[in-house]
């Protein structure tokens, strides 16, 4: 790619100059990228590409020492810049959760397409594909341009830049060692020696170097490489070479025969020839996902205590592949260990089987050992005295697989040896001294689906990713069930991926479908299972009646029926055999085939404990939830059955209560259906309102509008008008904001009709509130006018607070929208006093928002954008990912009428990006109104009509006449000064019928 200077004059376009293997590839557009801040939060997004990186990593990764106060802001308008420079930029680097992700295909990215290569590199080793890795890695290594951002990146960037040249050192030694064997050592000593002189203190990299010198016939050369690095390390370091080079300098002073040949590990010495036992089972060629643990094994074994064993020990679930991790681990290990490998199954979870005692596994073992069997002693102490004298001044691997307790394992472990000892078990085997330990997880996505491809092969993942995908999610990361779907798909050539993803999706079957050849997840656990107590498997039993993958102790407490402190002792138990994940604190996690295995237990062995249970946990939610959304909603009624006083609440603070609100909400919503299969209509119908508050401020209104709707049905069942008015307020909201204003009116007008069938005054109001707040959408606002002020009238006459804030709020921007801005201000003023008054931030937000329109109106623009800048503080305080994008969008209308043009965009590509990841959709015309402002006011006209036409598009298909009005009247502005007159003249005359119709003044048009 060319460049171009920047306004500074300096190149700085995304380049290998400055960030070395991470290139965009973007064809012949052009890409600048100003200044330190920038190229940082581009890179250190680039590296991550793919996964969300957080404000708080790229405030790390942009400032060396501390970062200012402002930090988080200017990494936020960094993205902004860097959307608006790269082509397509908004669609590159999207908002995700806490921060962005970068979203490319490989080959948009010189760096993953480096990483994908180097994938497929030892993919085909392990096929034997000698020449095909070589190529490979050839092409993986042609893409790199030096460290990234040349040193310059600061702490964050350098030290991913540190791990890379690492990973790309070892990619070039095992394309050496590939070269070598295929008798190329005379063409390679030049690159080796440039590399090497580049890395003078790499004992790897020399080795090579020094046995393509001695196969090229430069035996004399060959050992001078070795006396310079022994003098440069001892110079430098103090330290001789390590024993691999040192043992490769005899051979090659000696001529052993066997460098002759080309060998893979060309560094390693050559195998003893004397006889010595290996018994290492055979080792999948297809292993795949774990090179992290892998990593760990291998770097953990060389830190071996002198005279001592190395003892790491692998915990996790049935089917996480601990077995096989282990194996690998020690066929690459093996050649370190001269005295051979040892390998016992101690069947400590093998159906069928007895655990084997530790004098039968001494048998077993010494009889591998080549020990006859007439010589093994028949007394347990002898036994245990032969097996370390055997083992004494020994070095070898020996794996003690599938273990079930310390005591089956403790004599098994050689007192006076240099071995590497690897357990693996279920539990954690906490009684063994002198242990490194490693808890073997679900496998991450990304190592999912190397496994996936390894074993099913990538052509038919490829030919059906979003499947394989979806495949990947349900076997949970569980290697033992990705193998079993890779199987079962192998043997079955006429099924597609998604076939089986159809039969795993029903949840009663699933565990049945990962079974092929007597294996299977199922009987994985239940082995599990069946090693607990039976007061434990009775609580297992009852949290499988639990709605969601994580809980925490009082949840479990609810359920087990006994304290927290209890419920704690018996999860961390669960924890211990491997059905239960510990999270963070408290916190706790099944996965989800174990769900499904404990949903089984529980189905199948019910007992009228059980429904008390759930009705326990039902209860703590109801419980929990009310008294969230009572500290984070300051001021609403309680209802019904609702007992206590709002003094005696669970939670002090906002923040507690909107973090557990967050935590808990798929739990939430997967009870209303719990209790709905239950046959318990009254929490059907009473969960749901407190979703629908929590949905208000997080915008997930299509998944709370589901439970409401149950809840509405439940109501009704029940014959409880009170709840049925509830849940048709709360559900006509829910659709309000998704723009679905019919349905919303018509629900609010049975709700109406409810509460004067009741006679409850209070809910009558609520109800008038609510239908003026939709009317006003519908662009009807005589009507909404009126019925805001009598519901503010009436509201304060009741002593309803919030509800008076709110009619005041929703009132000024009605007022707003007709001109008045002078009751507009002292109205949204009112209300903003009342909300800070209650302690209400959400709802003061909002009427923020409405008084900076209102202050606006009045010209009084630094006020408006004060206004504005309080209201985002509360925003994010809280974090409202429905309201952010409007707020943006009003600074943005509030800088165009101040003339800052270059901030009005910066927030309104920021309003942009953020809407198109809110579920809010009633706002969305206004964010699309705002950007076209800014681009009208940049004189970028077709980007403004096209922002114009979205919003037009919208409101129309929402019945958002106001909007409408204001697209049409935008449209006719830009298309004259495009010159179509006739077209203005047309939009014009629309935008002036609707305003009239809405009676809204020229003067606020």
């Amino acid at each position: 790619m060319t460049s171009r200077p920047a306004e500074d004059g300096t190149n700085s376009q995304i380049s290998f100059a400055i960030l070395g293997p991470l290139v965009l590839r973007s064809g012949s557009v052009l890409i600048p990228v100003n200044g330190a801040l920038q190229r940082r939060v581009l890179v250190t997004l680039l590296l991550d590409a793919g996964r969300v990186v957080s404000v708080p990593r790229l405030v790390m990764a942009g400032w060396d020492e501390e970062p200012p106060d402002s930090a988080e802001h200017q990494v936020r308008k960094t993205v902004a810049k860097l959307r608006s420079r790269i082509p397509h930029g908004p669609e590159i680097i999207v908002t995700e959760g806490p921060g962005y992700r970068v979203v490319l295909e490989i080959e948009q990215l010189d760096l993953l397409r480096h990483q994908q290569l180097l994938r497929r590199a030892r993919e085909s080793l392990d096929a034997s594909q000698a020449e095909r890795a070589a190529t490979q890695l050839r092409e993986a290594l042609s893409l790199w341009r030096g460290p990234v951002l040349a040193g310059s990146g600061g702490r964050v960037v350098d030290a991913a830049s540190t791990a890379l040249e690492e990973q790309r050192l070892t990619a070039a030694e095992r394309l050496y060692d590939l070269r070598i064997d295929a008798g190329e050592a005379a063409e390679i000593t030049g690159e080796l020696r440039s590399l090497v002189d580049e890395h003078p203190l790499r004992e790897s990299l020399r080795s090579r170097l020094m046995l393509a010198l001695y196969q090229s016939g430069q035996q004399a050369a060959a050992l001078d490489e070795f006396a310079r690095v022994r003098d440069r390390l001892a110079d430098e370091l103090g330290i001789d070479p390590n024993v691999e080079l040192i043992r490769l300098h005899e051979r090659i002073l000696r001529q052993d025969p066997s460098l002759a040949r080309a060998e893979r590990a060309a560094a390693r010495p050559a195998p003893s020839v004397t006889a010595t036992p290996h018994t290492l089972p055979f080792g999948v060629p297809d292993f795949s996902g774990r090179s992290s643990e892998l990593e760990w094994l291998c770097d953990a074994a060389g830190r071996a205590p002198e005279g001592a064993p190395m003892i790491l020990a692998l915990d996790g679930m049935g089917g996480s592949g601990k077995t096989a991790l282990v194996i690998r681990a020690a066929h690459q290990l093996v050649e370190q260990y001269p005295d051979g490998s040892l390998f016992i199954d101690l069947h400590g979870f093998t159906p069928g089987q007895t655990p084997l005692s530790a004098y039968h596994a001494q048998g077993d073992l010494l009889s591998a050992s080549g020990i006859p069997s007439e010589e093994l002693p028949t007394v347990s102490a002898g036994r245990a005295a032969r097996w370390q004298s055997y083992m004494r001044g020994r070095r070898m691997v020996l794996i003690l697989d599938n273990a079930a307790a310390s005591e089956q394992v403790r004599a098994l472990i050689p007192s006076s040896s240099e071995s590497l000892v690897l357990i693996t078990s279920r539990p954690r085997l906490t009684g063994l001294d002198g242990v490194e330990w490693l808890s073997v997880g679900a496998l991450p996505e990304l190592g999912s689906q190397q496994l996936l491809r390894a074993t099913l092969g990538a052509e038919r993942v490829e030919r059906e990713p979003d499947a394989a995908g979806e495949l990947l999610r349900l076997c949970g990361g569980l290697p033992l069930a990705i193998r079993i779907a890779a199987a079962r798909l192998a043997n079955r050539p006429h099924w597609t991926v998604q076939r089986l993803v159809e039969r795993l999706r029903d949840h009663s079957r699933r565990l049945d479908e990962f079974t092929s050849e007597g294996r299977g997840v199922a009987g994985a656990l239940l082995l599990s299972y069946q090693s607990m107590s039976r007061d434990m498997q009775a609580a297992f039993r009852l949290l499988g009646h639990h709605t969601g993958r994580y809980l925490d102790t009082r949840e479990a407490a609810a359920l087990l029926d006994t304290d927290v402190l209890t419920a704690e002792d018996m999860l961390e138990e669960l924890v211990d055999v491997r059905l239960l994940e510990a999270r963070e604190s408290g916190v706790y996690a099944l996965h989800d085939l174990v769900r499904s295995f404990v949903q089984r237990i529980a189905q199948g062995q019910r007992e009228p404990e059980d429904g008390k249970a759930v009705q326990r946990l039902l209860d703590h939610y109801l419980y929990m939830a009310r008294s969230a959304c009572d500290t984070v909603f300051p001021g609403r009624r309680r209802i019904g059955n609702d007992e206590g006083d709002r003094t005696n609440n669970e939670f002090v603070h906002k923040e507690k209560a909107l973090r557990w609100l967050d935590q808990h909400r798929d739990g939430l919503l997967a009870a209303v259906e719990t209790a709905q299969d239950e046959g318990l209509p009254w929490y059907v119908a009473r969960l749901p309102r407190e979703l629908g508050f929590h949905a208000s401020i997080r915008g997930y209104d299509a998944s709370a509008n589901m439970a409401l709707e149950m809840g509405v049905s439940a109501a009704r069942q029940l014959g409880d008008r009170s709840l049925t008015r509830l849940n048709l307020m709360n559900l006509a909201m829910g659709k309000w904001r998704l723009g679905q204003l019919r349905d919303a009116v018509s629900h609010l007008e049975e709700a109406l009709d409810l509460s004067l069938q009741m006679g409850d005054e209070y809910s009558e109001a609520e109800c008038r509130a609510r239908l003026g707040q939709a009317y006003n959408s519908m662009g009807e606002l005589e009507h909404a006018l009126q019925l805001s002020q009598e519901v503010s009238e009436r509201a304060r006459e009741l002593g309803f607070t919030r509800l008076d804030g709110s009619s005041l709020s929703m009132l000024s921007l009605i007022l707003v929208r007709l001109g008045r801005y002078e009751e507009a201000t002292e109205s949204a003023e009112q209300a903003v006093a009342i909300f800070d008054s209650i302690g209400e931030i959400q709802l003061s937000v909002t009427a923020l928002d409405y008084l900076s329109r209102a202050t606006e109106g009045l010209g009084r623009f630094e006020e408006a954008l004060a206004q504005v800048d309080t209201a985002l503080e509360r925003c994010r305080r809280i974090s409202m990912p429905a309201a952010l994008p409007l707020l943006l969008a009003r600074r943005a209308d509030v800088l165009v009428r101040m003339g800052a043009l270059e901030d009005a965009a910066d927030r309104a590509d920021r309003a942009l990006a953020e809407a198109t990841s809110s579920t809010s959709d009633i706002n969305r015309a206004i964010v699309h109104l705002s950007v076209g402002r800014v681009r009208y006011a940049q004189g970028d006209l077709d980007m403004a009509q096209a922002q114009q036409r979205l919003a037009h598009e919208i409101a129309c298909r929402m019945e958002l006449r106001y909007e409408e009005a204001c697209a049409l009247w935008d449209l006719a502005r830009t298309t004259e000064s495009q010159g179509h007159l006739e077209t203005a003249r047309q939009h014009r005359s629309a935008a002036d019928s609707l305003f009239s119709l809405m009676k809204v003044p020229k003067t606020a048009r």
